[in-house]
């Protein structure tokens, strides 16, 4: 196993291994539903439905606000218009391509990666509420953009 820390314990916030068999086979499942639903996005617009929370109804914007509209502006190559309804729109291609990548070398070489997250590590923690935080703010920021 491989990973790295800066415990004294050495309990390591991450770490990876290459496994010999897929224990995570919905992970294509996932990706392939998500990439169903960008097409239906890109070919048939935006939902019928209203799908916002109910915060978004006092002018309180999450996190995911405008995520919906940014995923179907990255279907149609509109990257900037996709950033200014969501900044986090990129960890959707980033998380496909990486899922996708790694199933193919699992069933090429038969060697699957394995990565083990201490989401409680304050390495980890501490760096992921900050980035949720400051994607709140921002898309706080842009209420005029994002709201009803």
């Amino acid at each position: 196993m491989t990973g790295w820390t800066t415990r004294p314990s050495g309990e390591p916030a991450m770490a990876w291994v290459w496994a010999a068999t897929d224990r995570h086979p919905t992970w294509i499942w996932a990706v392939t539903a998500g990439g169903l639903g960008a097409l239906a996005l890109a070919l048939l617009g935006l939902p019928p439905i209203d799908i916002h929370g109910p915060l978004h109804y006092l002018g309180i914007m999450g996190p995911l606000c405008g995520m919906t509209r940014a995923v179907r502006a990255i279907t149609h190559g509109d990257v900037a218009t996709a950033m200014r309804f969501n900044p986090a729109v990129w960890l959707l291609p980033l998380a496909t391509g990486a899922v996708i990548t790694r199933t193919l070398w699992g069933r090429l070489t038969g060697r699957w990666f394995e990565a083990s997250i201490r989401w409680k590590h304050p390495m980890v923690a501490v760096p992921l509420m900050a980035a949720i935080l400051i994607l709140t703010i921002r898309q706080q920021a842009h209420v005029d953009l994002l709201g009803p």
